[in-house]
């Protein structure tokens, strides 16, 4: 598996890329033994495939984790980081009141199922819960929806994983995008959608002329849309400062994504220590072997 990961090979084309947030990548948990939580998690924190760093972070948590190790407490100690992280966890963004409240009785079993089954009935109240409680801004909601995520047996609805990465993913990068250091105003953000819808339409109505529309391909359309925005100096200005703005909050994920990653394998270490220890003894056997020579 790590030789097909390292290759990226068809087990990381169809599990660790977009296919697989529609596909069935049950291979994963059936054939190679990761727990389905475990397996879905994983998709989001490599940027389904497009961070650069991803398969090295792939390998060296499959690495860590022993064959056979039952791999579902990982799992959900890694959903926990959601809430706890020191830095990037959305307990920082929730005022004590009702919302927190509801946040952490689903935190609570999330923490107990690690050790113990939590019984359906109390993952039916906590949702419920949350269910009536409302967040009063953006930050606030974006935390029950987290929550929400989470407040669902592993064992029942392993895709719960997926949801819970993605809306933290999500939060990260509104957060993000609101502390940019050149925001645009209010108009600014309306000028610029009206600008991008127009200039689509535009597009689409100068190709359909040249060529069938079954026949464009992303490339032609970026190209015909670059030179009608480059034709418009005040509509060009509003593009080039979205898309360093967008440069921006890429780099602050690749931050977040690198530093959970870190924590992730933290856990596994922690999780697995005779297989780390293994691996010491290797490592110190090679640095031997190499000073012997």
């Amino acid at each position: 598996m790590i030789a097909d990961l390292r290759g990226k090979g068809p087990i990381y084309t169809a599990w660790l890329t977009r296919a697989s947030i529609e596909g069935d990548i049950s291979i994963v948990s059936d054939d190679f033994g990761l727990h389905p939580a475990l397996a879905r998690l994983l998709p989001v924190l490599g940027s389904f495939g497009e961070a650069e760093d991803a398969a090295r972070f792939y390998e060296a948590l499959l690495d860590a984790i022993p064959i056979g190790a039952e791999t579902g407490s990982l799992a959900r100690q890694t959903l926990l980081l959601a809430w706890s992280d020191p830095v990037y966890g959305r307990s920082k963004v929730v005022e004590h009141g009702q919302v927190r409240d509801a946040c952490e009785d689903v935190i609570a079993l999330v923490a107990q199922s690690i050790d113990t089954p939590v019984d359906k009935t109390a993952w039916r109240a906590a949702r419920a819960k949350l269910a009536n409680v409302h967040g009063d801004n953006e930050k606030m909601a974006a935390a029950i929806y987290l929550a929400m995520s989470l407040a669902w047996d592993l064992e029942r609805a392993p895709g719960a994983a997926h949801d819970v990465m993605t809306a933290w993913a999500s939060a990260v990068s509104a957060e993000a995008d609101a502390s940019d250091e050149d925001c645009f105003s209010a108009e600014e953000n309306a000028a610029f959608e009206t600008a991008m819808n127009k200039i689509n339409e535009e597009v689409m109505e100068a190709l359909s002329r040249r060529q069938s529309i079954d026949s464009i391909d992303i490339e032609d359309f970026l190209a015909e849309a670059d030179k009608i925005w480059t034709a418009d100096p005040a509509r060009n200005a509003l593009k080039v400062r979205s898309i360093a703005r967008r440069e921006r909050t890429n780099a602050k994920m690749a931050a977040w994504r690198a530093a959970i990653q870190r924590r992730v394998l933290e856990l596994a270490e922690a999780s697995f220590p005779a297989r780390t220890a293994s691996r010491f003894e290797q490592n110190r056997g090679r640095m031997l072997n190499q000073s012997n020579v």
